[in-house]
């Protein structure tokens, strides 16, 4: 709805509530003239009868004359009558739209939205410096106030103008800073998809994706990343996140290859740089098994046998459990995913996923390398790991608005099934 749609609507509406005022008054009114105009008209009509009555004898002269003066007492008594009850009107309706005035003037303090649209505005004021602060990296200084504030300030500014790319691109950066991976993509999808030529929004996009954690996300980062590597083969930026994506899906040749590219450009002492190498030794040692096996060859598999022959898996059997918030609020249609990070990097794929339907709790779930997403990157190669467990209605293990979740961090020991517990207290 428009301002001048909103001002019509509310014109209209003093308007009638003015004329539901009046119209008592206005009517009273008519029917007090009406009723005077038939009074004289029947003192008339009785005086020409009186004059009859003289003429046929009925009367006396001075009968007439004494008939002629009540008739005109009465007249004027009831005149003044009117008169007087029409005066004191004003003074009831005055009270009345006074007291009307005060009354919507109350309601209207009680209920109006000044407040928020003035902090809309102010929001809107601040945009330039915010986004400013968010454009050059810095969004981590920003407080929740100021999260807020940009966020309202940029949802307005698209509500006007849907196709400024900057705007969501803006948008999307913001949400990717506070986590909230689902929105910042769809965010910054819709700017790649306004300005298809821009790269930066396309590496943007490819950051999104890359910090899900999701294979297809990963594999969709992938295949940005190849497209710009395509039209600036030697842009290292591109090449170095190309090695780490590539890492993150065990695609052993990509991330020989991409590493190659910026491995002499790095410092001798760049955590990324080694973890890329320990990844690429890992890959390259799973390739030689793969290898051995389709020769015939025999290789040590990772999980060892009980004194009973069965084998021994590495993993844990997780307890899950909700806190009372959580119970009250949480979902209660759609899926537990209950889920293994590597804890020492920044590589957010989960090692291990199991997803069931929700049920009651407490609930009991095996988490083990047979629930690996890749069998390149299973518990069995990690040391320490966070494992969360996440109510979720989608299925999805990227996060999204009003699922809740816990999360523990736990120590692998090889070849042993570690028991824990996880609460789920938080919602997201």
């Amino acid at each position: 709805m428009s301002w001048s749609e909103f001002y019509i609507i509310v014109s209209g509406l003093i308007t009638l509530v003015l004329l539901i005022i009046a119209f008592p008054w206005l009517r009273s009114k008519n029917h007090a003239k009406q009723d005077s105009l038939s009074n004289t008209q029947i003192v008339k009509q009785r005086l020409v009868e009186l004059e009859c009555e003289v003429q046929e004898g009925l009367i006396s002269e001075h009968d007439k004359r004494q008939a002629v003066d009540e008739l005109k007492l009465a007249l004027v008594d009831e005149s003044a009558f009117e008169s007087h009850k029409t005066g004191n009107a004003k003074l009831p309706l005055a009270i009345g739209g006074v007291l009307a005035l005060v009354c919507g003037i109350v309601v209207y303090a009680q209920v109006n939205q000044i407040g928020r649209v003035a902090k809309a505005q102010l929001a809107i004021d601040a945009l330039p410096e915010l986004s400013q602060q968010l454009a050059s990296g810095n969004a981590n200084n920003l407080t929740q106030e100021d999260i807020a504030s940009l966020a309202l300030a940029i949802r307005q500014r698209l509500r006007e103008e849907p196709q400024d790319d900057t705007g969501w691109m803006y948008f999307g950066r913001l949400m990717l800073s506070i986590g909230q991976e689902v929105q910042a993509i769809e965010a910054i999808d819709k700017a790649v998809s306004l300005s298809p030529s821009n790269s930066a929004n396309r590496i943007t996009l490819a950051q999104a994706l890359m910090t899900t954690g999701d294979v297809n996300n990963l594999e969709r980062a992938q295949s940005i990343l190849l497209g710009l590597l395509q039209d600036t083969p030697q842009n290292d930026n591109l090449a170095l996140m190309m090695a780490v994506v590539s890492a993150q899906l065990g695609d052993l040749d990509d991330t020989r290859r991409f590493y190659q590219q910026v491995e002499g450009k790095l410092p001798s002492d760049s955590d990324m740089a080694q973890r890329l190498s320990a990844r690429i030794k890992e890959l390259e040692g799973n390739s030689s098994e793969m290898v051995l096996l389709q020769t015939g060859g025999t290789v040590q598999k990772q999980s060892s046998v009980n004194d009973d022959g069965n084998a021994i898996e590495t993993g844990f059997d997780v307890t899950v459990s909700l806190s009372k918030e959580a119970d009250e609020n949480a979902p209660k249609a759609g899926f537990l995913i209950v889920f293994a990070q590597d804890a020492n990097s920044d590589n957010k794929m989960p090692a291990a996923v199991v997803k069931l339907p929700i049920e009651d709790f407490p609930i009991s779930v095996s988490l083990t390398t047979d629930n690996a997403m890749m069998p390149q990157f299973t518990l069995a190669t990690l040391s320490e790991v966070v494992i969360t467990a996440r109510l979720s209605k989608d299925g999805n293990v990227a996060v999204s608005e009003g699922e809740w979740q816990g999360s523990t961090e736990a120590t692998v020991v090889a070849n042993e099934l570690s028991s824990l517990s996880v609460i789920i207290n938080k919602e997201l």
